[in-house]
């Protein structure tokens, strides 16, 4: 499958290769880059198989499926509104034992009078060779012409492209999360004592799958990617996420900063969930919760103290 059906810019970021027609959607097989600076880059030698990778998988195969259904026409804008992914087999997957297949259904939710915005769902549904189910998520976005979300954005807005840089220094050094120094998001990170999680985005230039050059907005993607250092990098240990579901509540442009916030949520495995709040001028543009798998012996420790 091309980069442009899956909606990237660069051959070597498609997880999918085209495998049959199915009504009213698309079915794939899932191949990693063995290779990829974000889908096998750890600072290992495995493959982070956790619901930022299969988050990709969804949104890849929801672009391809709308482009094919015509909900998403040449020209027009998808922004999106909610993204979800999760593992559901246990233990979680640690890597790929052969393709994974991806089916992938959409509908049109409310199309405007004009037909100029619409309102579309993806579902995408992941299985193993041998037919079980191992992971699901779904997006959902609006989706405008591209004349009229120029005339809504208006003239002057900030590009990735044209990003002053930021001095290599003001990153956090979260290795074990992101071995290499471009792919790692985040200022400013801290803890208050065991609680709350804080930082800042990096948006240091364009990143080539994070932050086009050519995005004017902060990414969904770039969003996931935040939420996961975080949680991984400062609020862990954690071998990698579990389940990952954002709502986008309003457009975050980059012509200010963006401070990213960790909760940790009440209950009886509150150590391995998380909610996590972006904001912008001080209101609420992307909110979202996280879960995270703990290391096999820390997880016996904290089901012996919660039994």
């Amino acid at each position: 499958m091309s980069a442009a059906q899956a909606g990237v810019g660069h051959p070597g970021d498609v997880l999918l290769v085209h495998d049959a027609v199915l009504p009213n959607g698309l079915s794939f097989r899932v191949r990693v880059p063995g290779a990829h600076d974000l889908f096998g880059d750890r600072g290992s030698g495995d493959l982070p198989d956790d619901a930022f990778l299969l988050r990709s998988v969804v949104e890849q195969c929801a672009y391809a499926t709308l482009q094919h259904t015509g909900l998403l026409r040449p020209g027009e804008v998808p922004l999106n509104t909610s993204s979800s992914s999760r593992v559901l087999t246990a233990p979680p997957l640690r890597r790929f034992q052969g393709e994974l297949l991806a089916t992938c259904l959409v509908e049109q939710l409310r199309t405007s009078r004009t037909g100029r915005t619409r309102r579309v769902a993806a579902s995408c549904v992941l299985r193993s060779p041998d037919g079980r189910v191992v992971a699901d998520g779904e997006t959902g976005a609006g989706v405008l012409e591209r004349a009229l979300y120029r005339a809504w954005r208006g003239a002057g807005v900030v590009r990735a492209g044209n990003l002053p840089p930021v001095q290599d220094g003001a990153r956090v050094r979260t290795g074990r999360v992101r071995s290499l120094p471009g792919n790692q998001v985040l200022a400013r990170a801290g803890r208050e004592d065991g609680g709350d999680a804080h930082a800042v985005l990096r948006l240091s230039g364009p990143h080539p799958y994070l932050l086009p050059a050519s995005a004017d907005h902060v990414t969904g993607r770039l969003f996931a990617e935040a939420a996961r250092q975080l949680v991984l990098g400062v609020c862990g240990p954690y071998t990698g996420l579990r389940a990952l579901h954002l709502s986008f509540l309003r457009l975050c442009t980059l012509e200010e900063s963006v401070r990213v916030r960790a909760v940790p949520c009440s209950g009886p495995r509150a150590s391995d969930r998380w909610r996590v709040l972006f904001s912008q001028a001080g209101a609420t543009v992307c909110a979202g919760h996280v879960e995270a798998d703990v290391p096999e012996g820390r997880e016996r420790r904290t089901r012996h103290r919660d039994g």
